[in-house]
């Protein structure tokens, strides 16, 4: 949606276990979503959807090495740790309720003292700059769809940054369930 290219999307329902189907391992071996098909290559995760569109498209790739360097980091450490820990909070504010079940506050819990340090270090990477890397990037794109589901009120700067990034029209014409 940011590089406003044209794509089909293919829904993959979960809750149909549809991702561990073998039709679907076939494209995305550990079952997960996303995943692209593009140029005749087939992409799994979503961080290298990302930097393989960025890339082929010159846009939202920082140009410089030091700021490149930052991206890097943050979309590792978003892929490493953060991913996981934002996933309880997804998992738990829109999966359960969706199925009908209550949420597990203590998993939550834990999970928001194992984010506080990455907040810290995303907080401190953002300082009053709009985005990340100062110009919106795919790095913003690689932590924008986790942020609304996350306890950012001790972060202002993170609480402005999502709202920013919620704003964008590329957001707005996705079907986030939030």
């Amino acid at each position: 949606e940011e590089l406003e290219l044209d794509y089909e999307l293919n829904k993959v329902d979960l809750f149909k276990a549809e991702h561990k189907s073998d039709d679907y391992k076939t494209i995305s071996p550990r079952g997960t979503v996303p995943a692209l098909e593009i140029d005749g290559n087939i992409l799994w995760e979503s961080n290298s959807i990302l930097i393989y569109l960025a890339q082929r498209e010159n846009r939202l790739w920082p140009q410089d090495q030091a700021s490149q360097a930052i991206a890097l980091n943050l979309l590792i450490m978003e892929a490493s740790t953060f991913q996981d820990q934002a996933g309880q909070y997804y998992f738990n504010r829109i999966v359960m309720p969706y199925i009908g079940k209550e949420t597990d506050e203590e998993r939550i819990a834990k999970a928001g003292k194992k984010l506080r340090p990455l907040y810290k270090i995303l907080s401190d990477q953002l300082g009053d700059k709009d985005y990340l890397l100062g110009d919106f990037s795919l790095v913003d794109c690689s932590y924008g769809p986790w942020l609304p589901v996350l306890d950012l009120d001790e972060f202002p700067n993170l609480v402005a940054w999502r709202e920013r990034l919620r704003n964008r029209p590329a957001w707005e014409r996705c079907e986030f369930p939030y």
